[in-house]
């Protein structure tokens, strides 16, 4: 299983690549394609979301990943010594809390009747790749997880895990790009139709009671998934070819009616960008 700075040096387009085009190529460019690119700083929700993925797919990768900050004593001089080279190192430290947090999460995913089983059998963390023809990028994409069958098991944390709240995130953040995108990686890795590759959103919500739901996708939404990155990809692949990666349009502004009167819904979110 690649670390998470291995996989994102691989050479190849991701589904966040894709995401992050459509606002602007320049964007996109900055964040995925530029080779002296810096690591972002995951916001605490991200890293959070991390934790609960490696505790629940991949437990035993946990001591490469995360440091435990409890597990060093901060009232002598050694400790505070040592925790401050903890934090130069960049290596993510979790508190006591948290940790105890994402063991509460991952219990309470093994308990729900219908989740727990999805994690039954299967591959964590697995890493696809479709190589194209030069000068084109291959195609990647890493999946939480992928079931025999084959089927695509997807983890997310929200702070809201009812279904009209997080169809509205999947919109918000083209999960169902990422969704379609991961799923036509599959087809041609196995040679599977991808209309008999189910695709399933587990969400759980990072505070007590840690409540869980489960959302098979329904085709209509993986169909404009497909559609999204399939657009999208052909302009990553423009912008590629050429070299040019433009930023924002000049575009007259024009009024709208609506604009700015409706409701924004902010969501934490907690998740590794794949």
């Amino acid at each position: 299983m690649p670390s998470n700075r291995s996989y994102f040096q691989r050479p190849g387009v991701s589904s966040h690549a894709l995401i992050e085009i459509a606002r602007t190529p320049l964007h996109c460019w900055a964040k995925y394609v530029n080779p002296n690119r810096q690591d972002e700083e995951p916001t605490a929700a991200m890293r959070f979301g991390t934790l609960v993925h490696t505790l629940m797919l991949a437990p035993e990768t946990f001591g490469d990943e995360f440091v435990r900050a409890d597990a060093i004593n901060r009232r002598t001089a050694e400790g505070k010594a040592q925790y401050v080279a903890l934090l130069e190192s960049g290596q993510p430290v979790v508190t006591g809390k948290e940790y105890r947090a994402a063991l509460e999460i991952v219990k309470a995913i093994k308990k729900h009747p219908v989740a727990g089983a999805l994690f039954n059998s299967g591959e964590p963390e697995k890493v696809l790749t479709v190589q194209r023809e030069s000068p084109l990028l291959p195609l990647k994409g890493r999946l939480d997880w992928l079931s025999p069958q084959p089927a695509i098991v997807e983890l997310k944390t929200a702070a809201d895990a009812s279904k009209a709240a997080f169809l509205r995130t999947v919109y918000r953040y083209d999960y169902h790009l990422s969704a379609a995108y991961y799923r036509m990686l599959v087809s041609r890795a196995t040679g599977t139709p991808e209309t008999d590759i189910p695709h399933t959103f587990v969400v759980v919500e990072p505070k007590p009671p840690y409540a869980v739901a489960v959302y098979p996708t329904a085709e209509g939404v993986l169909a404009e998934g497909r559609d999204l990155w399939e657009t999208n990809l052909a302009r990553f692949d423009e912008c590629w070819t050429s070299q040019d990666w433009p930023s924002y349009p000049v575009e007259s502004l024009k009024p709208s009616s609506g604009m700015g009167s409706g409701l924004r819904l902010e969501i934490e979110e907690g998740e590794l960008e794949l």
